[in-house]
């Protein structure tokens, strides 16, 4: 049986003329888009309730989400393509993705590059073959 990938970390990061309204809307999009794959949630990160006195909204929590991948190895791979797709619409926008301490960046790599960089995170990541019959 698969292993449970564990939560993967998600930090959007966006031009700084988007508006906090504007980052909202789109951390919500990506998490109904994120929510249509065979993933078994996907959390928005509460930064708690604003300090006294503070007018600011924490944009780093704005575009923190939390997915529980679970057991479906697959879903890594279409979470990634998800969030590779979603920061290449702009050439401002990056996503960093972190499974227990390991990090991928995207964006502001060319797509050569980006392969790479996402072929080797995903082998970190990806499910252990599983034995021939009769190998034990």
């Amino acid at each position: 049986m698969p292993e449970d990938q564990g939560p993967l970390e998600i930090q959007l990061e966006v031009d700084d003329d988007l508006s906090s309204y504007e980052f909202d809307e789109l951390t919500s999009a990506l998490q109904r888009e994120l929510l249509q794959l065979d993933v078994d949630a996907v959390d928005r990160v509460s930064a708690g309730p604003a300090p006294d006195g503070s007018r600011g909204v924490d944009l780093a929590a704005l575009g923190a989400l939390i997915v529980q991948v679970g057991k479906a190895a697959p879903v890594l791979g279409q979470v990634v393509e998800v969030l590779e797709a979603w920061a290449a619409r702009s050439p401002k926008r990056t996503v960093v993705l972190t499974i227990g301490g390991d990090k991928l960046e995207l964006g502001g790599l060319s797509e050569k590059d980006q392969r790479l960089v996402i072929r080797d995170w995903m082998k970190r990541h990806a499910e252990p073959a599983a034995p021939e019959p009769g190998m034990a």
